[in-house]
């Protein structure tokens, strides 16, 4: 099974410049976002009561609306680990 990758259209204004420094002819540099991942993540964390997002779409959008969201993703992954 291919996992699609919803966020990396989203993302791609972000690591786009006027003067790019990580091209190859045409091809621009994207870091792999996984949306399974954040799905995953999501789920694990919204089993408690005490977790601040709503529904999947309000954790979606603060997790690639952050400045990193590869970062971001990573903390909160960090905090579904230690719960």
């Amino acid at each position: 099974m291919r996992e699609s990758n919803h966020g990396e259209a989203a993302l791609l204004h972000a690591y786009t410049s006027p003067h790019p420094t990580f091209t190859h002819g045409y091809a621009q540099v994207v870091p792999f976002f996984s949306m399974r991942k954040l799905r995953l993540i999501y789920n694990e964390l919204s089993i408690r009561n005490d977790f601040e997002f709503n529904d999947f779409d309000a954790f979606k959008h603060h997790v690639l609306s952050s400045v990193a969201p590869q970062l971001e993703l990573g903390k909160w992954q960090a905090i579904a680990s230690r719960r």
